[in-house]
């Protein structure tokens, strides 16, 4: 146990304990056993297929090489081996399906890194840096999953709402309880939390993901031109030209394949021909074109992007200048400045290189934002009834929808939810082209959302002006009885 506890903390091993005697039990009980071993026998030949193998051989390599550049940096050793296998499996696993489902341009990947940078991110590895003893974290671990259960049960149904209030009290206090155990233990050993190899740990999985980005994306965009290609119609001609004619229309842009994607209609499913594919991809870039909120703010990141790296770039300059270091150093900040060996010319060009970049970065900083104000502040006067609309329904929501009251139920959620997919109707159709990619996405799924609810009330869109409070509460009792 010695040796085991040297490699993972008491957390993760009770954690394994408790896994494997779940699967000890789904093995031994026939009734479980069967629907694993049937599930087993149709995931396998689909994760085990060619194009998936290609995929692991691809991503295996890429890995190790984003190890191997984090360990020629003197930053990863076999002592993050096992921070790192997690990572894979817990993160990096999950985050391809993640990629695959919803990378549609590239904000998904800067919110992807945002996320990684929280405060939440910090303040769970200083809890779960400290562990209790074995035996208590082998009590607590069923005992916080139970309860988190019953929680997530308890808040399904209003009845239930005392329990669910008694549920979160007990996983307070048990937060509560692991906080002050962190900040107890941190008081007494600070050495072993504030040191180099901590700060290591913390860094890891934001290096990994930084390094590995490129196989996500590259994965985002390999999905996103497969779904394209399948939809080209069996009988068109000049089938492969019109799968050139699309590579040559988005390149490697994942927003320009998510925009033939959401115009497929119009691009691909009318295209019998290469003639008529070159013909819709014409129009569809006119029609990018047009998108004021997806380009108006394009020059102010192009400004952004080039200060920083040239800002960069003089820096990396005027040490290479100045010093007698490998890149190796450089990247580990592992160099020491030769005052007699300056080399006066680059010294002054990449000086004033960076003073000068760091100016434009200033500008271009505040110029962004200054673009931004504008474009948002055009915006809210264009589609300020869609947002008048959206805070009304969210000051109407309830914790538990009123189902057994009908009054309350068209008052405060159908109506409003008429009201808004009106007005998700109105702000896509006239100032669509104002909104960029996610802020048109998120409407249309809102725009789905409330006609989703208007029908499952088995209330049609066209027919919801003919309902008023009376005439609905008569519909809602008549619908309950034929229940």
């Amino acid at each position: 146990m010695t040796a085991l506890q040297e490699i993972f903390n008491n957390r993760e091993i009770a954690i394994g304990i408790w896994v494997i005697i779940a699967l000890a039990v789904v093995l031994i009980s026939k009734s479980l056993r069967q629907p694993l071993l049937q599930f087993l026998k149709t995931a396998i030949p689909i994760l085990f297929c060619r194009k998936f193998v290609v995929f692991y051989c691809v991503f295996i390599a890429f890995f190790l090489f984003a190890v191997d550049i984090l360990k020629w940096a003197t930053f990863w050793d076999s002592s993050m081996l096992k921070d790192t296998i997690f990572w894979v499996v817990f993160v990096e696993l999950p985050l391809f399906a993640k990629a695959i489902e919803k990378a549609k341009d590239n904000r998904f990947f800067s919110d992807l890194i945002a996320d990684n940078l929280k405060f939440i991110v910090l303040f769970e590895f200083f809890v779960g840096f400290w562990t209790f003893d074995l035996w208590i974290e082998l009590v607590a671990i069923p005992v916080t999953v139970f309860v988190s259960f019953l929680c997530a049960l308890a808040s399904r149904e209003k009845k239930h709402k005392p329990a669910k209030t008694f549920f979160d009290i007990l996983l307070v206090i048990w937060g509560f309880i692991v906080l002050t155990h962190a900040v107890s233990s941190t008081v007494q050993d600070p050495k072993a939390f504030f040191n180099w190899d901590t700060l290591k740990s913390l860094m890891l999985p934001v290096l990994l993901l930084v390094l590995n980005l490129p196989v996500v994306y590259g994965l985002a965009l390999y999905s996103g031109y497969e779904q394209l290609f399948i939809r080209i119609k069996n009988g068109a001609k000049d089938k492969w030209k019109m799968k050139f004619q699309i590579v040559g229309f988005a390149g490697i842009s994942l927003p320009r394949v998510s925009a033939i994607r959401r115009n497929i209609q119009k691009t691909i499913l009318v295209s019998l021909n290469a003639d008529d594919m070159r013909k819709s991809l014409n129009k569809l870039e006119d029609h990018l074109a047009m998108q004021i909120g997806d380009n108006y703010m394009k020059r102010a990141k192009f400004y952004v992007g080039v200060c920083v790296t040239a800002a960069a770039g003089s820096l990396i300059g005027l040490v290479l200048a100045n010093s007698e270091v490998s890149i190796k150093d450089i990247i580990t900040l592992n160099f020491v400045l030769d005052i007699p060996r300056i080399k006066e010319i680059l010294t002054y060009i990449f000086s004033v290189s960076l003073v000068f970049s760091l100016a434009l970065l200033f500008y271009a900083i505040g110029f962004r934002k200054r673009k931004n104000e504008e474009i948002t502040q055009i915006k809210k006067y264009a589609v300020f009834e869609f947002l008048f609309v959206l805070k009304k329904q969210k000051a109407q929501l309830q914790e538990y929808p009123p189902i057994d009251d009908p009054v309350s139920l068209f008052v405060n959620y159908l109506q409003i939810a008429y009201e808004l997919k009106e007005a998700c109707t109105k702000a896509l159709d006239v100032y669509g082209n104002l909104l960029n990619n996610w802020e048109r996405e998120s409407i249309e799924l809102l725009q789905t959302s409330t006609m989703g609810l208007l029908t499952n009330a088995t209330i049609g869109g066209g027919s919801f002006t003919d309902f008023d409070v009376d005439s609905f509460c008569e519909y809602y009792r008549e619908k309950v009885k034929a229940m």
